[in-house]
C-alpha cells in the first residue's frame, strides 16, 4: 500500500493552486477550500487503503470514505441510470435526509460514490465523526426529548415517500440511521425486494430505543407504540397528527425562543438598478420574542424581464398583508388553542403566496404581455410558529439552515435541473453542466395559482440556528457552501452581531459573484429553557386526551423496563459487578493500545475520533451491563 499526502485543488479557475488537507482556505488565493467527503457504494475493481488515492483523485481518508481532492472537476457518469440508483434521484426533495449520487468512481460503473448534505466538519474541514455522523441509538443519550421526538416524527415524515420508492427496508438496517444534529440521515437506500415493512416494523424499532427515551416522554412513546402494535394507530397520517401535539407542548411548555432579524440588499456591480425586494426593511434589526413577527421574505424580480423590480415590490406588500390580516383574525385562537394545527398554518401561507401570484397574473394578463414580457418574481419565505418554523419558495432563490455543525439548504431550486433529476432521468452534478438546465420553470405572475406549486416545509426549532434567505446573487457558485462556517456560524456562537454578519455577508455576493442583484435575510433563533415553575403543561397521555378526544386507547400494556443506575446494579449482582469490571478493564486496555497505534498511524482527526471511540465504548457498556441485569 503506498499512502499520499492529502491534497485539494483550490476551485478558483484563475489559481487551482494545491493544499494540505488541514488548510481551511487555499495558501495562494484565499478562497475557501471545497472538501466534499464521499462514501463508496457498489464493488471497486480492487481494494484500497487509508491514505490511498483512486483515480489520481479520491482520498481514502476511512473505509469506504473518501475525499474529492478535485472538486471543481465532474465525476464520470454512466450514459443511463440504473434501476437500483433510480430512487436516489427520485428522493431529490428530500436530500437533506437521503444521499445523492455524486458520481461514478470507476470506468465498470460498479461503484458509486454518494453525497450528503451537512457533514460535520472541525474547523480545519475535517471529520468530526469516522461514519460521517453519529449513529441514532447512541446519540439518544445526549439530547433533550423535544429533539428524541423530533427524530422520531422525521422518521414518520419520511414513511410514504420511502414507500413510493419500495426502499422503507432502508429504515431498519442496522448502522444505516444517522444524525447530523435535529437531522435524521439515512447512509444508503435499500430495497425491499421479498421484505414488506410496516408500521408494526417501525414500532417494534422503537421499541427497542424505549429505555434510552427521556422520561420525561416514555410513558407518551409506549402508548403511541403498543397503538401501533395493536392495529389502532394503523396509517402514519395518525401517527404523526400525535407527534404534532407532543411537540407543540414539548416545545412550548418547557422550551421559548427569542429572535433577530435583518435583511440587506444591493444592485451589485454589474446591475443599475435593484429588482430584488425584501422584508422587514434593509438595515432595520427587529428583535422579538413573538413568532407572529418573524415573517422575513426574500422576492427575485426576473432579471432581464420588465418591470420585475415592480412585481418583487408587488409580492412582499400582498404576501406581508395577507399574512397579518389571516393572523389578526385569529391571534386570540392561535395563541390560546391548545390543539396543534400545522396544516393551517401551511395553508395560510399558501394563500397569501397564491394572492400574490394571482394580482401580478392578472397584471400581465390585462397588458397582453407574454413569454418574457411578463413581470414575475420568486419568493422564499420565513415565518416562525411556536415551536417551528415555516419555510415557503417559488423559484431559485433560496433558504439555509445554518446550525452549530452544518449549513443544511433547504429548499430545491425550481429549474430544469432539479426537474430532469427528479424523473430519474440524469444526476444532478451532470445536468447542471448545461447552462439551459438552470431556466426556471415557475415563477410568480407566469401563470394562475391552479398550476402554482407552492413549496412549504416546516421544521422543528429544537436548538440555536440561523435561518439565510438569499437571492441568486449570493447563493451563485455555492458561496453560502463556502462561507458559512466563517461568515454566518459566528452569529450562532455571538462572536459576531447579527447586523456585521448581515454586511459581510452581504460583501461575499457583491465582491465574489457581482453578477447580479444580492438580496440576504437572517433570521436568528435562541431557544432557552423555561424553569420548572413556568411549565405551561405537562406532557402525559392524559393530558393528551384532553386535546385528542379520539387519541388511541390500547389493551393491556407493555412494562417497559426502565435503565437503571450502572452503580445500583452493582449492589445488586456482587457476581455481576465483578464480572463487568473485569470487561471494563479489559476494554480500556484495548482502548490505550488502539489509540496509542492510531496516534502513530495518522496525525489527522484524532482527538475527535478519540472522543467518538470513547461514547460508542462507554455507551456500549452501559447497555450490555442493564441488558444483562435486566
Amino acid at each position: 500500500m503506498t499512502t499520499t499526502i492529502a491534497e485539494i485543488r483550490c476551485i478558483n479557475k484563475r489559481c487551482k493552486a494545491l493544499n494540505l488537507l488541514e488548510n481551511t482556505f487555499c495558501h495562494r488565493c484565499q478562497t475557501p477550500l471545497v472538501k466534499r467527503y464521499l462514501r463508496i457504494i457498489g464493488t471497486l475493481t480492487k481494494e484500497y487503503g487509508v491514505g490511498e488515492l483512486i483515480e489520481n483523485r479520491f482520498f481514502v481518508c476511512q473505509p469506504n470514505v473518501v475525499i474529492d481532492t478535485k472538486p471543481s472537476i465532474v465525476p464520470i457518469f454512466p450514459e443511463t441510470v440504473s434501476d437500483e440508483i433510480t430512487p436516489y434521484l427520485k428522493l431529490f426533495s428530500h436530500r437533506l435526509h437521503i444521499p445523492q449520487v455524486y458520481g461514478c468512481i470507476d470506468k465498470e460503473y460498479s461503484a458509486w460514490l454518494l453525497e450528503y448534505e451537512n457533514i460535520p466538519l472541525n474547523e480545519t474541514g475535517n471529520l468530526v465523526y469516522p461514519d460521517l455522523f453519529p449513529a441514532i441509538e447512541f446519540s439518544f443519550f445526549h439530547v433533550s426529548p423535544l429533539r428524541q421526538v423530533n427524530w422520531l416524527w422525521q422518521m414518520v415524515l419520511l414513511w410514504k415517500p420511502l414507500a413510493r420508492q419500495k426502499v422503507l427496508s432502508s429504515l431498519f438496517l442496522p448502522n444505516n440511521l444517522k444524525v447530523a444534529g435535529g437531522i435524521i440521515k439515512i447512509i444508503e437506500l435499500k430495497f425491499d425486494h421479498d421484505s414488506n415493512p410496516n408500521l408494526k416494523d417501525l414500532a417494534n424499532l422503537w421499541e427497542v430505543w424505549f429505555p434510552k427515551f427521556n422520561p420525561l416522554i416514555q410513558e407518551v412513546m409506549g402508548k403511541i407504540i403498543l397503538s401501533i402494535q395493536q392495529n389502532i394507530l394503523d396509517n402514519s397520517d395518525k401517527i404523526l397528527a400525535i407527534f404534532d401535539q407532543v411537540l407543540y407542548i414539548l416545545g412550548n411548555s418547557y422550551y421559548q425562543r427569542k429572535y433577530q432579524i435583518i435583511t440587506a440588499s444591493d444592485p451589485g456591480k454589474k446591475r443599475a438598478n435593484n429588482e430584488d425586494s425584501c422584508f422587514p426593511k434593509t438595515n432595520n434589526l427587529k428583535n422579538t420574542r413573538s413568532s407572529l413577527e418573524t415573517l422575513a421574505i426574500v422576492c427575485d424580480g426576473l432579471g432581464g424581464q420588465e418591470d420585475g423590480e415592480i412585481a418583487s415590490k408587488m409580492a412582499i406588500e400582498i404576501m406581508k398583508k395577507e399574512l397579518e390580516d389571516s393572523y389578526k383574525k385569529t391571534l386570540k385562537e392561535t395563541l390560546q388553542n391548545k390543539y396543534w394545527t400545522p396544516l393551517i398554518d401551511a395553508e395560510k401561507i399558501y394563500n397569501a403566496v397564491s394572492k400574490a401570484n394571482d394580482e401580478i397574473t392578472n397584471i400581465n394578463n390585462i397588458k397582453k404581455r407574454k413569454d418574457k414580457e411578463r413581470m414575475g418574481t420568486t419568493t422564499v419565505i420565513t415565518m416562525a410558529i411556536a415551536h417551528e418554523i415555516y419555510l415557503a419558495h417559488v423559484g431559485d432563490s433560496r433558504i439555509y439552515w445554518v446550525t452549530e455543525d452544518s449549513c443544511h439548504q433547504v429548499t430545491a431550486d425550481d429549474d430544469l435541473a432539479t426537474r430532469e433529476v427528479r424523473l430519474g432521468n440524469g444526476f444532478y452534478r451532470q445536468v447542471i453542466r448545461n447552462s439551459q438546465t438552470g431556466a426556471l420553470l415557475q415563477a410568480l405572475g407566469m401563470e394562475s395559482s391552479r398550476r402554482l406549486k407552492v413549496h412549504i416545509r416546516r421544521f422543528i426549532l429544537d436548538e440555536n440556528c440561523v435561518f439565510l434567505l438569499c437571492s441568486d446573487g449570493l447563493s451563485d457558485y455555492e458561496r453560502v457552501e463556502q462561507y458559512w462556517m466563517t461568515e454566518i456560524l459566528p452569529i450562532i456562537k455571538q462572536e459576531i452581531n447579527i447586523e456585521e454578519a448581515a454586511k459581510k455577508i452581504l460583501d461575499i455576493g457583491i465582491n465574489k459573484n457581482g453578477h447580479d442583484n444580492v438580496t440576504i435575510a437572517l433570521v436568528h433563533c435562541q431557544l432557552e429553557e423555561k424553569k420548572p415553575d413556568e411549565h405551561d403543561g405537562k406532557l402525559s397521555w392524559k393530558y393528551l386526551e384532553e386535546i385528542m378526544p379520539d387519541l388511541p386507547q390500547p389493551n393491556g400494556g407493555i412494562k417497559f423496563k426502565k435503565t437503571e443506575n450502572i452503580n445500583d446494579n452493582f449492589s445488586k449482582n456482587p457476581q455481576l459487578n465483578q464480572q463487568t469490571i473485569i470487561l471494563i478493564i479489559s476494554l480500556i486496555v484495548i482502548i490505550i493500545g488502539f489509540l496509542f497505534w492510531y496516534n502513530k498511524k495518522s496525525s489527522q482527526n484524532n482527538s475527535m475520533i478519540k472522543d467518538y471511540l470513547i461514547i460508542v465504548i462507554v455507551n456500549s457498556i452501559k447497555i450490555e451491563t442493564n441488558l444483562k441485569i435486566l
